[in-house]
């Protein structure tokens, strides 16, 4: 039969010893922590106490960390995410496990028993981005938990959602060239033939006179909506103006197509960004106001954008009804693909992506740093 150990803050190193094999062989279900107010127990993975089967159940990693930040518990989850056994991993400190780069922040983490973004190395060398939750488990915190989550999976889809983006911005750069280059001569040619018929033959045929003049109209109305598509599909400005022009002829447009007001606050000389980070930035705002469009409700809105020293943000807020929140299992919300992809691709340019929703509405801010743009970038980018 098991026993269950108590734990004194006077505990000697060989003491300390004698229970982590304790812990090893299976000789403890649980042990007792002294404490100024009582005694506080802790079960093991043997416990029959309904929580300890749920933890030993969990996908999540868990473990029971002492005050030198030891491992005296893990999971069988845990043990799977450094792709070791249990036993392997009771006795070592948890700091053992993570990335070397990682390691001051882990450190300031247990310290401030806070919860952060890490990466942990695993038996076989590959490294594990991972989320880890600490929090004490008694009154003078001399038991630490630990909660971790793989967040592979999570940076795999955002990669991925980042990558399916700048595909689409590519194709998208390709078919506006296209639009303008080959359909608008198109349209223009065709024009150019209805103004000469119209003008030597319309003495001639003056019945035809209204159906050509119709066609007209309408092939004006036509070259205008392929301009407009071909615009939308990369606005020429974004290359030759910079992204504070493109975001203002973007919102005039959206504000007349979909009758939503939206105020606008850009400064008269946002500076140049890179490239991608410009391109990523009119893809923000343009994803986020088709939001408001679709699933707001709002009929009014506002965009922002504020040059710091080292970065501009960009605010998009409505009064609308919120984003339906849907957690992902790990306690966190879980976005759209368009809102995640948006994430990734900002965060890989050095910038973050936050939203704050509810029922008065959503705020978008995007931040990005401010890089300098070199002016033989753009015209490049214009050609």
């Amino acid at each position: 039969m098991t026993d269950r150990t108590v734990i004194s803050k006077e505990l000697s190193p060989d003491d300390a010893e004698q229970i982590i094999d304790a812990i090893r062989s299976g000789c403890v279900d649980a042990f007792v922590v002294e404490e100024h107010e009582g005694h506080s127990v802790y079960t093991l993975q043997n416990a029959d106490l309904p929580y300890s089967a749920l933890v030993q159940k969990m996908r999540q990693g868990a473990a029971m960390l002492d005050p030198r930040g030891e491992v005296i518990y893990c999971n069988p989850s845990l043990a799977a995410l450094l792709g070791l056994s249990a036993d392997e991993v009771v006795g070592m400190p948890l700091r053992n496990f993570v990335y070397a780069e990682d390691q001051a922040l882990f450190e300031k983490l247990l310290a401030a028993l806070d919860e952060g973004e890490v990466r942990l190395c695993r038996a076989d060398t590959s490294v594990v981005p991972s989320r880890i939750t600490l929090s004490a488990l008694s009154r003078d915190k001399s038991v630490t938990g630990a909660l971790i989550v793989d967040l592979s999976t999570e940076k795999e889809n955002a990669e991925l959602a980042s990558r399916i983006q700048s595909v689409q911005d590519e194709e998208r750069r390709g078919i506006a060239r296209e639009l303008h280059d080959s359909v608008g001569q198109l349209l223009a040619a065709i024009t150019m033939n209805l103004t000469r018929f119209r003008s030597e033959a319309g003495n001639r045929v003056p019945d035809h006179m209204p159906l050509i003049d119709d066609s007209a109209v309408m092939l004006d109305q036509v070259t205008k909506e392929i301009r407009t598509i071909s615009h939308l599909l990369h606005p020429p400005l974004l290359d030759v103006a910079g992204l504070a022009s493109a975001v203002r002829w973007y919102v005039d447009g959206f504000s007349e197509r979909s009758n939503i007001k939206v105020d606008v606050d850009i400064p008269a000389d946002c500076g140049r960004l890179t490239s991608d980070a410009e391109i990523a930035v009119f893809r923000v705002v343009q994803e986020c106001l088709t939001n408001v469009y679709r699933h707001s409700g709002s009929n009014q809105c506002r965009v922002a954008i504020r040059k710091e020293s080292e970065h501009l943000q960009i605010d998009i807020k409505d009064n609308g009804h919120g984003i339906a929140q849907v957690n992902d299992g790990s306690g966190h919300v879980s976005s759209g693909l368009g809102l995640r992809g948006m994430k990734e691709r900002l965060r890989q340019l050095g910038g973050n992506l936050e939203i704050a929703s509810g029922h008065q509405g959503t705020t978008v801010t995007a931040v990005v740093p401010f890089r300098t743009d070199s002016g033989k970038d753009h015209q490049r980018r214009a050609v």
